[in-house]
């Protein structure tokens, strides 16, 4: 039988917070809105604080409400942690597994991690969130996943980084075109050419419009995007190049429809890829199968990619 340590009042608190009113979580849960509305007066009272912004619309949680939240979803985690840890103890590999995750990796390593997952431990159940790496880093931070596999993350000691890769920039191209299977280029070189570019809330385009924002001006991009899988269908016809990194094209890589081209220019930092964990708190036995499992199809999978990379000179910036 799961633990019930979990306060009822956190349950309610949450289930408000996250639907906005105290009618919207009675409807979600099945519970009477009065119930729920005493249970949170009796948290505002035991803290001396309002939680809540009270409004004609909704409600908004205050600064001690935030607080609170953040609190409440750490004890929920810590109880399925322990959970796990109990079931391990009694033989029963069972669980779930919180993991957030770009979305360039969607049909690459997340397949196979399903895949291994189910094979090898068929007790442990995944949730994956596609999201950005500064809500992943939150969501981590917040205890709302146990392992996040993001891009650029940065260097915090509350995290704990259990893989990493640095992943340096090149042009991505299709068949025909003129870049296609060049053993490496110069950045001046690849701006001669149109572009599909990410979007600038996703992190490659971001580095790319602080340092290199020449790039985009005054020429700018025949296609902007932040969806993955437009960006590749355009590039496989190819007449446009991106600059990106061999994650974001893994499996069109590997299958040769597209061509990753070095970008050889000194200064060029590359960007980086890893799977981490809150330091603060213990990984269960489920999320540590996990993340085992993880890195090693992401470093399994980053070496199949440079194998594919035939050595090239450096070249100096044109």
């Amino acid at each position: 039988m799961p633990l019930h340590i979990y306060p009822r009042s956190l349950q309610y608190l949450e289930a408000v917070a996250r639907l906005g009113s105290v009618q919207a979580a009675s409807r979600a849960l099945g519970i009477a809105a009065s119930a729920i509305d005493r249970q949170i007066i009796g948290l505002e009272e035991e803290c001396e604080t309002p939680l809540f912004e009270r409004h004609p619309r909704g409600m908004r949680l205050t600064a001690a409400g935030e607080a609170a939240i953040l609190l409440a979803r750490r004890w929920r985690a810590d109880q399925d942690r322990l959970s796990d840890e109990l079931r391990q103890m009694r033989g029963m590999e069972q669980g779930t597994v919180r993991l957030a995750a770009m979305d360039s990796l969607s049909n690459s390593v997340l397949p196979a991690l399903v895949s291994v997952l189910r094979d090898r431990h068929p007790g442990i159940n995944l949730s994956v969130d596609i999201m950005a790496p500064q809500d992943a880093a939150r969501d981590l931070d917040q205890a709302m996943v146990d392992l996040a596999v993001v891009f650029n993350l940065s260097a915090d000691k509350t995290r704990h980084v259990l893989w990493s890769t640095p992943l340096p920039f090149g042009c991505v191209v299709g068949q025909g075109h003129r870049l296609w299977g060049a053993p490496s280029v110069t950045l001046k070189d690849a701006a001669q050419n149109p572009i599909a570019a990410q979007s600038e809330i996703l992190p490659v385009r971001e580095y790319l419009e602080r340092r290199y924002g020449w790039l985009f001006n005054p020429v700018k991009p025949v296609l902007v995007t932040n969806s993955q899988q437009l960006l590749k269908q355009v590039l496989l016809e190819g007449k446009l190049m991106a600059i990106t990194s061999q994650m974001d094209v893994a499996t069109e890589l590997l299958a040769g429809d597209l061509s990753f081209v070095p970008i050889r220019d000194a200064g060029l930092k590359p960007q980086s890829l890893s799977l981490v964990v809150d330091a603060r708190r213990p990984l269960s036995h489920a999320a540590r199968q996990v993340g085992n499992l993880q890195a090693s199809l992401l470093e399994d999978l980053m070496k199949r990619l440079n194998d594919m990379i035939a050595p090239a000179a450096p070249v100096s910036p044109g």
